[in-house]
């Protein structure tokens, strides 16, 4: 009965000391959760703001659609173009079956692409590990956020990077996996998003060009003043609305990976919670079982009761 005793002690105080620790990393994760959510937030009204500066500059310039850079007419070489699949996964555990959905979708991604040349980027020391054992080929990278803020230097470097691929006529199509919100609730799910050729914005004059000039007159009064070239200018603009997409599926990213880890801590801590309980409960039947056998024995040798 000693025995059992000082387990159910031992595990008692353990648990005890566990418990806290659980709650601290529950509230951490709830709150870097909501700071993602609410950095997504104002994300979303600078993007707004951004954007009607954008479509005032695509009204401005006059094109129906984006001219893709022109190489030399002579000396052309193919040159060998990839895909690219960016996989932001988690950077930290206790987060369940985040990194596996992750893993199976990009094999998913690769079996139905056998005939394509993608190169798979990985973001996220946890999700690497997952990976090499699907028997994926991938560039290992840090993760692209700190806490609930992404890494806006490298996150705009790849967008750079990627961009000059198109330019160049050495990459098709860049793609981002990742967790992204659902609906109103928290409900977060994993998919492929298409963030390279993204859809340029189209002038009104390609909308509607019946009383284009009237309604331009009307929607362009004043006429804003672009000082510099505006096709240059919407360029840059496209890249920067690229550049705010990616930083949006990152928050989301983030926002996912800790709603996962605060849902499993709230799991332990009711599970601990029970176990707490229990244990309690157990140890303190130990006591009563011990002091009345001490109690037995102090009568006997007191002759008070007779031994047994």
């Amino acid at each position: 009965m000693g025995e059992g005793k000082e387990r159910a002690q031992a595990r008692l105080e353990n648990l005890q000391t566990i418990e806290p620790l659980l709650s601290s990393l529950r509230v951490l994760s709830l709150s870097t959760m909501q700071m993602a959510m609410n950095r997504q937030q104002t994300l979303d009204e600078y993007a707004a703001r951004f954007n009607d500066v954008a479509d005032l500059v695509s009204r401005i310039i006059k094109r129906d659609e984006k001219v893709s850079p022109q190489g030399e007419p002579l000396n052309y070489q193919k040159k060998q173009q990839e895909q690219v699949l960016a996989v932001i996964g988690s950077t930290r555990g206790i987060v369940g079956q985040y990194n596996k959905n992750l893993s199976r979708i990009t094999k998913e991604y690769r079996t139905r692409h056998p005939r394509e040349n993608i190169r798979i980027i990985a973001f996220g020391k946890r999700i690497h590990p997952v990976l090499r054992q699907e028997g994926l080929n991938f560039s290992a990278r840090e993760s692209l956020s700190s806490g609930s803020v992404p890494d806006y230097d490298v996150a705009a470097e790849l967008i750079r990077e990627w961009d000059q691929g198109f330019e160049e006529g050495t990459l098709t199509r860049v793609s981002i996996l990742s967790y992204q919100r659902v609906g109103e609730m928290n409900n977060y799910k994993a998919k492929v998003t298409e963030l390279l050729p993204g859809k340029a914005i189209r002038p009104a004059k390609a909308i509607d060009k019946k009383d284009a000039e009237e309604e331009e007159e009307e929607e362009l009064w004043p006429v804003p003043i672009v000082e510099g070239d505006p096709e240059l200018i919407f360029e840059k603009i496209e890249s920067h609305i690229t550049a705010i997409k990616f930083y949006r599926l990152i928050l989301d990213s983030v926002a996912a990976e800790n709603l996962f880890r605060f849902r499993l801590l709230e799991e332990a801590k009711e599970n601990t919670s029970n176990l707490l309980e229990e244990l309690s409960l157990e140890v303190q039947a130990n006591r009563r079982k011990e002091i009345t056998q001490q109690l037995q024995e102090l009568l006997v040798g007191s002759g008070m009761l007779a031994q047994r």
